[in-house]
């Protein structure tokens, strides 16, 4: 029962307590004394009712015991519910007062603690996270009897009642104490306004520290800024503006948390043969640009490819102006396409529109349903999903958005399930995951960033930013988002530059990569950071621009700078226990199904520091007997190709007849069929050793040196 229930509850029970001392006066007399037998009723007029409401009143004194059977039994009952009443009332008012005032003296000795500003659907997740986490939690609120509120109470977080902005409510909160802030009133600019007076607060604090009078640490303030461009305005200018020595003052956004977990979970498919150039975005609300905006960052397709994003949304002209206007750069790096599709459970319309664009499109990286309601992109990712599957994009993953019901999801998704492949459908962007105390406090998200900028600190000292030669937690914002955005780039570089990431390894080896996978991930990076650079500028000159961001452009000693920052990424990541290993792919088709087997030899000799991608022409059955040869690889992925769609994928492998082609089906992790396949032939191979001994990168990787078949 939450505050105003008790109020509720203790107003309606002390006017029934007076309602039946004034019935049975009433009807005895206003003049009734206990034991005075019966006595006949005065005429009713408003002064004897006055009256008889001031003796119900007088209750309160208890000197006077009516008997049951004796005195009439409303005043019977009354004589101990009215002085109830009163008790109920007082120790309502207690509870209201004096435990506000006496939390409130105990905040302000607590320290170490975490304040959160404002429990509406965000806050209330935060709170939760950090409670689960058994951190110390004191929030504020405009209310303290809303549902959130209650919740709260029962959890053992104090809320406090007032607005967030005015000083004495967060001192009465222990904000000169507090280890971190994070606000998240649903208003940016009240959050923001918050945010400075926190820093007012404790700068003021600190600068008396500073001068012997107290003792002061700097503060974490974590404010929620939704508005992409305010976000990025106040980012750039946070080198002069926000952080101060007694506050760390950044930025978080539960779409691009998202974003960035989505980012996390694409798998590059081998080129050439699977090569796909192609990501879908279904829904362009705040989740869905900022995956774009996250697609464009990382640019997963091969060196002198093009990325292409197609955005299904109910108004994609608005959208596309809205987007042009927001990011004119955005057009430059990739190929974004606005279609019109609204999305409606079980509409032919709808239906026919994705078909359309889908048997327009090649391969696909994948789709990801970013709607604003939960059940709309259930619903539309179950479709999508069965759309791709009578395509014969089976392995291509559906990546569906649910804020909140992550069980249901799960529940239903897990009936999805086509022979070997897995994560068809995935979850992404639950408030649970985005506002989780390891997100936004932890190392979930920023562990390998903070390692990349202590690198470049040991190695490129007197070379980095001014700002930077300081330590992560004292880095400014917009360098932390720097170090984010290759963070969340660096496993898709290296898958393209050949390169398999293999985590929670106890002990990893960091074993240095091969020249041509260096050249190539030094190039990839550099087209990275060419592209961040890009979409924080507000004018660009395309021509002149582009030219200066040539690889070719780079001096000698630029580029062997970056080759070294390449080079150093496996002992960095050795360091967080990840490993990374080379990539071979084994070709089991055609002319080069020959050499497959000398192929597999040094890889079966060291399995443990090889990732093998096997390619089998499905309808070779010398190519499937082969195979089998490398089933007891530990780091293997098995892609197929064949004529005709294989009927273990639509029964799910119920039916399949044991050997070699069923535990292949089994183990693949993609098919495509044969038509769709760029298949690489022995005089391409041969085009590929000439030129890594020429320039060391291979054009399999860099350029489309092959051709269909």
């Amino acid at each position: 029962m939450n505050k105003r229930s008790q109020r509720i509850f203790v107003v309606c029970f002390a006017a029934a307590a007076l309602g039946l001392g004034f019935w049975g006066y009433a009807s005895a007399g206003s003049s009734y004394v206990a034991g005075a037998g019966s006595h006949p009723a005065n005429p009713w007029s408003w002064l004897e009712a006055l009256r008889c409401l001031v003796a119900s009143i007088g209750l309160l004194r208890v000197v006077e015991l009516f008997q049951p059977g004796r005195d009439p039994w409303p005043l019977v009952i009354a004589q101990f519910a009215v002085p109830g009443a009163a008790l109920l009332a007082l120790a309502q008012l207690f509870l209201d007062r004096a435990p506000q005032k006496t939390r409130t003296g105990m905040l302000q000795q607590r320290s170490g603690h975490t304040v959160v500003c404002g429990v509406g659907e965000v806050g209330m997740q935060v709170v939760q996270g950090l409670r689960d986490a058994r951190e110390s939690v004191v929030a504020i609120d405009l209310s303290d009897d809303s549902p959130n509120a209650a919740t709260c109470e029962k959890c053992g977080v104090t809320v406090l009642k007032g607005d967030a902005k005015n000083a004495q409510v967060l001192q009465a909160a222990g904000i000169h104490n507090a280890r971190t802030a994070l606000i998240t009133t649903g208003s940016d600019s009240e959050n923001l306004e918050i945010a400075l007076q926190i820093k007012t607060l404790r700068d003021g604090q600190f600068h008396s520290a500073a001068n012997g009078a107290t003792t002061a640490e700097c503060i974490q303030v974590l404010t929620e800024l939704r508005n992409g461009w305010m976000r990025k305005r106040l980012i750039a200018g946070e080198k002069s503006s926000l952080s101060s020595p007694g506050v760390d003052l950044r930025f978080f956004n539960p779409h691009s948390n998202a974003a960035r977990m989505l980012i996390g979970r694409l798998q590059i498919p081998p080129a050439p043969e699977f090569e796909a150039l192609t990501f879908v975005v279904v829904g362009f609300g705040a989740y869905g640009r900022e995956i774009v905006l996250h697609l464009l960052r990382c640019s997963p397709v091969q060196l002198g490819r093009r990325l292409k994003i197609l955005v299904l949304d109910g108004d994609a002209e608005e959208a596309r102006k809205r987007f042009a206007t927001e990011e004119p750069v955005a057009a430059t790096l990739a190929s974004i396409e606005f279609i019109k599709a609204t999305v409606t459970a079980e509409s032919a319309d709808w239906r026919r529109r994705v078909e359309e664009t889908l048997k327009a499109t090649g391969s696909l990286l994948g789709v990801a349903l970013a709607l604003s309601e939960d059940d709309a992109s259930l619903c539309a990712a179950l479709e999508m999903r069965w759309l791709l599957d009578r395509k014969g994009s089976f392995h291509v993953p559906v990546y569906v958005r649910l804020e909140h019901y992550r069980q249901l999801g799960e529940l239903v998704l897990g009936t999805e399930s086509v022979a070997g492949f897995r994560d068809r459908l995935q979850i992404f962007g639950t408030l649970e995951e985005t506002l989780s105390r390891d997100v936004l406090l932890g190392s979930r998200l920023d562990g390998l960033a903070s390692a990349l900028h202590e690198d470049c600190r040991r190695h490129l000292q007197g070379l980095v930013h001014p700002q930077a030669n300081v330590p992560w937690d004292a880095l400014p914002e917009f360098l932390k988002m720097s170090y984010r955005w290759r963070t969340d780039a660096a496993p898709l570089l290296m898958a393209l530059a050949g390169l398999q990431l293999v985590g929670d390894v106890r002990s990893a080896a960091g074993l240095p990569a091969g020249e041509a996978e260096i050249e190539v991930l030094a190039q990839l990076e550099h087209r990275r950071c060419m592209v961040e650079r890009r979409l924080d500028q507000e004018a660009f000159d395309a021509e002149n621009g582009r030219a200066r961001e040539e690889w070719r452009s780079l001096s000698e000693g630029q580029q062997d700078q970056k080759r070294c920052e390449a080079a150093r990424l496996p002992q960095v990541m050795a360091g967080l226990g990840i490993e990374v290993v080379p990539v071979r792919t084994v070709r089991l088709y055609g002319e080069r199904l020959a050499g497959a087997v000398d192929e597999l030899v040094p890889i079966l000799a060291a399995p443990q520091f090889v990732h093998c991608n096997l390619i089998v022409d499905l309808d070779d059955t010398d190519a499937v007997r082969f195979s089998m040869r490398a089933m007891d690889l530990p780091l293997l992925s098995v892609w197929l190709f064949s004529r005709d769609t294989p009927p273990e994928f639509l029964t799910g492998g119920v039916d399949a007849v044991p050997g070699p082609r069923n535990t292949l089906i089994q183990r693949a992790a993609g098919w495509a069929p044969r038509e769709r396949v760029t298949l690489q032939t022995r005089s391409d191979a041969a085009i590929d050793g000439l030129c890594e001994a020429e320039t060391g990168a291979s054009p399999s990787r860099v350029g489309p040196a092959n051709r269909p078949v």
